[in-house]
């Protein structure tokens, strides 16, 4: 009788050790998704807002040297050569101001991608963006200020205002803008949303081929984090810019740059690696210094 107690607690304390493993597992699996959910959520975000930044910028450069007078607004389309925007149904319309004059053109352009616009990488983009700019693009204080309306791309659709600053120190050749982002918001599909603010110091380095363009993010200066946010899983976090992170025009994400997010309510940090400069859609995560790969698909 004695010996069948001994191997029914023996057995019981077996029992409590393999469920304790098991619920350490299942912990560290529900952990590890809801860190990779984190990161990949910024990471798709940051980069789809980048691209309607970047659209806008080629916009406004296309159409540098047209005639900027005052008087009655005047409108006119644009063509751009450029892969994102070789698809049928896209209509990119300029409207001048009637204030705008050559020293200081002042007006609106709406880039209008009707009911889905494919582009040659398969990203589709539905809905408009609206760019409204005052100032010369590469001239110190010129100021261009992007808002969507019902604007999404592979499905994920975009809120907020982003306000670009031609910071001094600025060149044609490098241009440095500050980038503001206020009431930020990217629904998924499945109807759940990440919100974020954010301030951005962005350095365009201009090649001799468009193509072959990059930029250049950093935080802000005098700014203890970069962003501020709360993802589709309902974590608020922030998020700092350890080094600065690179984008290249037709590369689905950032190609280098570090950065490192933390959770608010538990302090827990994770910090993201973009890579070698490979344009590819692989990060590295680091959590407690154990690091691991994860693939970033368009919509994650």
């Amino acid at each position: 009788m004695k010996t069948n107690q001994k191997l029914i607690k023996k057995l019981s304390l077996l029992l409590i050790v393999i469920l304790a493993v098991s619920f350490s597992c299942s912990d560290e699996k529900i952990n590890l998704e809801q860190d990779v959910a984190l990161v990949t959520d910024d990471a798709i975000a940051d980069y789809y807002y980048e691209d309607t930044d970047d659209l806008a910028g080629l916009v406004l450069l296309a159409d540098e040297g047209a005639n900027t007078g005052g008087g009655a607004a005047s409108s006119r389309t644009i063509t751009i050569q450029d892969p994102r925007f070789m698809c049928s149904g896209v209509v990119i319309t300029l409207v001048m101001d009637p204030q705008s004059s050559p020293d200081v053109p002042k007006g609106e352009v709406t880039i209008d991608f009707g009911q889905g616009c494919t582009d040659l990488q398969g990203n589709v983009r539905n809905g408009i963006i609206k760019v409204q700019f005052v100032g010369k693009r590469f001239v110190n204080g010129s100021r261009v200020t992007t808002q969507f309306v019902n604007y999404s791309i592979n499905d994920i659709q975009l809120e907020g205002t982003r306000v670009l600053t031609n910071i001094s120190g600025s060149t044609p050749e490098v241009p440095k803008f500050r980038i503001e982002l206020t009431n930020g918001s990217a629904r998924w599909p499945d109807g759940t949303s990440a919100q974020r603010e954010h301030c951005y110091v962005r350095t365009w380095i201009r090649a001799t081929n468009p193509l072959n363009d990059s930029m250049v993010v950093e935080q802000c200066e005098n700014k203890d984090v970069a962003a501020t946010g709360i993802n589709r899983q309902g974590r608020e976090y922030s998020m700092a810019i350890i080094e600065p992170i690179i984008y290249k025009r037709g590369c689905q994400l950032a190609v280098k740059g570090i950065k490192k997010f933390t959770d608010l309510k538990t302090g827990k940090v994770v910090q993201v690696n973009y890579g070698d400069g490979e344009c590819d859609r692989i990060i590295t995560l680091n959590v407690d210094g154990n690091s691991r790969p994860v693939v970033v698909s368009k919509k994650n």
